[in-house]
């Protein structure tokens, strides 16, 4: 769970190859068919679906890899009930040996982990509600330079995941499909000028395609989403066998420790680092952005007193 590479594989969608090579184009490719919405209305449509349903299932797939190195895959699944409750189980491997597995149980009385590879014995662990709360808050300071941690799944339509991508790609609505028998959406996007890091160690992405079902009133989920380096895939994931509002309990939302010791996450030290790391540079950028608004503001007092 302690692996930021991992948690954002979680959270971010990607697709395991290109939409376009995969699937039957219902309209011309690079442009959006007459009546496609925007990506505001699909992000709009998928928040209002979200805020809608009470509960989701799916599974999750994905896949990773850099030049010269082994693919990183995972698949799992995923439930969430409300805003409140989340279950997510994944089992990982690395190449053609290593393999793990992570399970993260969230509630309103703290996040629950399991975490199992073969560098360390099975490991479990807890965050108390007060730290989950100052670490959900310092994510909201970081925004997207905070990675995925576990709880940041309450969209499991996709909304926030296009939100985010979109502050680094350009996205739009261009061409639409049918897949499975449903009609969707592919949206596509480059990535911006401002974003570009063509000096990075690893692959940066330049491009990344999104696949969106879409119903009679608007959009369901995102489905798929794949990443591009130079046309060359670098990161997907696939949701599939979405199910909403099946009927669930609170009380199914817990993580059997099956009477091994359960650590404070603060006591494990993988854990820690990360927390604590996330905090410190939440607090340095408050402080920054707290320092920026008081010289700006007494900047205006001088020009208020010329």
């Amino acid at each position: 769970m302690h692996d930021r590479r991992f948690l954002c594989l979680v959270f971010v969608l990607a697709a395991q190859a290109s939409l376009a090579a995969q699937d039957a184009p219902a309209g011309t490719a690079g442009s959006a068919p007459a009546g496609a919405p925007s990506l505001a209305e699909v992000v709009a449509r998928l928040q209002e679906r979200e805020k809608a349903a009470k509960s989701f299932e799916l599974k999750v797939k994905s896949r990773s890899a850099v030049p010269d190195g082994p693919q990183f895959e995972t698949e799992g699944t995923l439930r969430v009930l409300g805003t409140t409750h989340f279950h997510l189980a994944m089992k990982m491997r690395l190449g053609d040996g290593m393999e793990g597995e992570n399970e993260v149980v969230k509630t309103p009385e703290g996040t629950w982990t399991r975490e199992a590879n073969p560098t360390q014995p099975e490991v479990f662990t807890v965050m108390t509600k007060d730290l989950m709360r100052e670490v959900e808050a310092a994510a909201k300071v970081l925004g997207d330079e905070a990675g995925a941690l576990p709880g940041q799944g309450e969209a499991p339509l996709g909304s926030a995941m296009l939100t985010s991508l979109a502050k680094r790609f350009d996205l739009k609505v261009a061409d639409k499909l049918v897949r499975d028998g449903f009609d969707h959406w592919v949206i596509r996007g480059d990535v911006r000028p401002s974003e570009a890091s063509p000096a990075a160690d690893l692959p940066e992405p330049d491009r990344v395609e999104v696949l969106v079902r879409a119903l009679s009133d608007g959009p369901l989920a995102v489905v798929k989403m794949v990443q591009f380096d130079q046309a060359a895939e670098v990161m997907s994931i696939e949701f599939t066998d979405l199910v909403l509002d099946r009927p669930m309990a609170e009380a199914s939302f817990k993580l059997d420790s099956r009477g091994k010791k359960v650590l404070d996450v603060l006591d494990h030290p993988p854990a820690a680092a990360q927390i604590q790391g996330m905090l410190a540079e939440a607090r340095k950028k408050t402080q920054e952005q707290k320092d920026k608004a008081d010289k700006a503001g007494g900047e205006t007092g001088k020009e208020a007193g010329k």
